[in-house]
């Protein structure tokens, strides 16, 4: 599993933008605000002001995947979706 992290911008009481970084956002050194590196773009953002930041793990793409609960991968007995059938 993977954590994720979403960072919302806020202004006048609602989200004005939104970023999804892999790692955990940075205190800035005045205390104001954050630094992290935006997933979508991968630049460094900073952001002062009226934030929150939500954490969630991700895992739906291992299991899509058929990877077994452990991380490795089953090659011999992979996990096939039952709606995708096989034509070749």
């Amino acid at each position: 599993m993977k954590t994720v992290y979403v960072i919302t911008m806020w202004s006048g009481g609602r989200a004005a933008k939104k970023w999804k970084s892999d790692a955990a956002p940075e205190t800035l050194a005045q205390g104001t605000g954050v630094s992290f590196i935006s997933a979508g773009t991968r630049l460094r953002v900073s952001i002062i002001g009226n934030i929150s930041i939500e954490e969630y793990e991700s895992g739906k793409e291992e299991l899509e995947m058929g990877l077994n609960p452990d991380g490795s991968a089953d090659l011999d007995n992979p996990v096939a979706p039952r709606n995708i059938e096989r034509i070749f």
